[in-house]
């Protein structure tokens, strides 16, 4: 049976520079010298572009598509990380490495947390993104500058808030949400569990995408997020 495109790309995907798999990339390479070594001059068409660099969409906000934790099952009300980071993930246009399909839902990116830990790990979201070849890194040291940066260039970001207590003293856990735009007032956001009550804590409003294209403002955000440097997942 003859590979298809995407059997082909997968012997790529899980190159891992191992000595059969380089054995094998020799032997291929010996076949088209002899049999197609057109396919081997600098300017071949697939060689031109396969190093074409990726057309990132930039916008103010990014076009990413919202995804709620709360319809994850039992466990959803703790999963803000997990389905933060795969909102981010899915607008990256991140692909499965057995099947190349895309990761457009967070319960397609939970197993492969679960994988390596709990939903509320870094390390283990730290092993699952590795494992899927996403570019990434945990940061404790961003700024609202930095944010508008990461935008500015065309990716959203994942960010720790504190979400309990008022603005001036907030507490808590720590609560994931989407950055994906800016204004000089407000940071446009998706919240995937609801829509925070920035000034007095708590939620406002939670379930049927209420945390969806919310704007939170800047004054009431920062305090809850950047405490001597805030915390969150970057992707560029």
């Amino acid at each position: 049976m003859q590979l298809t495109t995407q059997g082909f790309a997968n012997f790529f995907a899980y190159y891992q520079g191992e000595a059969m798999q380089q054995r094998g990339v020799e032997l291929l390479y010996l076949a088209l010298a002899k049999k197609c070594p057109e396919l081997l001059e600098d300017d071949a068409d697939w060689i031109e572009v396969y190093r074409q660099k990726p057309v990132i969409t930039v916008g103010n906000p990014l076009l990413v598509e919202y995804m709620s934790q709360l319809d994850n099952g039992p466990e959803g009300w703790r999963q803000c990380q997990t389905s933060s980071i795969a909102m981010c993930l899915r607008y990256l246009g991140t692909r499965l490495p057995a099947t190349g399909q895309r990761l457009d839902d967070d319960l397609k990116y939970l197993p492969f947390v679960k994988k390596h830990g709990d939903t509320t790990s870094q390390v283990a979201h730290q092993q699952a993104l590795t494992e899927l070849g996403v570019r990434h890194r945990f940061r404790t040291n961003l700024h609202k500058q930095d944010l508008i940066r990461e935008i500015d260039k065309g990716y959203p970001v994942a960010i720790g808030v504190l979400h309990h207590g008022p603005a001036s003293a907030p507490k808590g856990g720590g609560h994931y949400i989407v950055v994906r735009g800016y204004t000089d007032t407000h940071a446009l956001v998706h919240d995937p569990y609801g829509s925070i009550d920035l000034v007095n804590g708590g939620w406002a409003a939670t379930g049927n995408n209420s945390g969806k294209n919310e704007k939170y403002s800047w004054k009431n955000l920062i305090p809850r997020w950047d405490i001597g440097g805030g915390w969150g997942w970057t992707f560029s």
